[in-house]
């Protein structure tokens, strides 16, 4: 069972499980590792909703967890980290300060709304809705490359009205290129993330096009997550990873310890 990479606990605003629930769940299927990835946004716009974490009571819990599960499974302690154009010195700061053995980065708001609701897509066309997104990561990672992973690339297309069928990459070419070109000469990686599957899509986000030019690029460092919010969604539709990343061409995904990426055979 491939290394789950994209999990959150009650450390997150929009999950209440407890860890030892996902720990216990990942150990059921096999796992011999998995990295929590709490989240943490800056300034969220979202009224009602905070995701600012809490780091240092973050740590020291997992650091427990890492002792009391040693001889069943290795316990990362990593974060996701929403990215946006403005956010960048207060997430270098965040990391910086702080050792973790993963960090996503992650693109949650577009223009002061979370593509989560339907009002992002209010008066939008698809393509109109979609280019926002992508131009979004563009704008953060041009600022930002203190993370490891460019979390759920497409993640919009998961809460999208519009039909998967309207969605082409060809439509997005120069902003996809522009991201993975970026992120292959700065050293960063993609995950294959299949909280998309959950969502309803056929594939993991994001749309195997994008994890096939990415390889095509010379891109080679890919992580495996489910980004799951309650334990049971640990691992979840996993058994499809190996068609989806054999399709675009990997032969080895990877998992990180002290933000170092270790290859291993699919």
């Amino acid at each position: 069972m491939y290394s789950d990479y994209h999990i959150h606990s009650m450390f997150s605003a929009d999950s209440s499980e407890q860890p030892d629930s996902i720990i216990e769940k990942a150990i059921s299927l096999g796992m011999d590792e998995i990295c929590f990835t709490d989240h943490n946004d800056f300034n969220w716009p979202v009224p009602g909703e905070n995701f600012d974490l809490d780091v240092s009571s973050y740590i020291e819990y997992m650091n427990k967890l890492k002792s009391k599960y040693s001889s069943k499974i290795d316990i990362g302690i990593g974060i996701e980290c929403g990215i946006t154009p403005t956010d960048y010195e207060l997430n270098n700061k965040l990391i910086s300060e702080n050792s973790f053995d993963f960090v996503i980065g992650s693109c949650h708001i577009v223009e002061g709304l979370d593509p989560y609701y339907p009002e992002f897509y209010e008066g939008k066309t698809d393509k109109e809705a979609l280019s926002l997104y992508f131009n979004e990561i563009k704008k953060s990672i041009d600022n930002f490359d203190n993370f490891d992973v460019l979390g759920h690339m497409d993640y919009v297309i998961r809460y999208s009205p519009y039909s998967e069928k309207k969605y082409n990459i060809e439509d997005y070419a120069d902003l996809v290129d522009y991201i993975l070109k970026k992120l292959i000469l700065s050293g960063k990686g993609i995950e294959i993330n299949t909280s998309g599957l959950k969502s309803g899509l056929s594939f993991a986000n994001p749309n195997p096009q994008i994890l096939k030019r990415y390889r095509e690029l010379g891109g080679e460092i890919i992580t495996i997550g489910s980004d799951a919010h309650q334990s049971q969604f640990v691992g979840y539709e996993f058994e499809k990873v190996k068609g989806f990343l054999n399709q675009a061409g990997f032969k080895y995904y990877c998992i990180f310890k002290n933000r170092k990426p270790t290859f291993k055979k699919i």
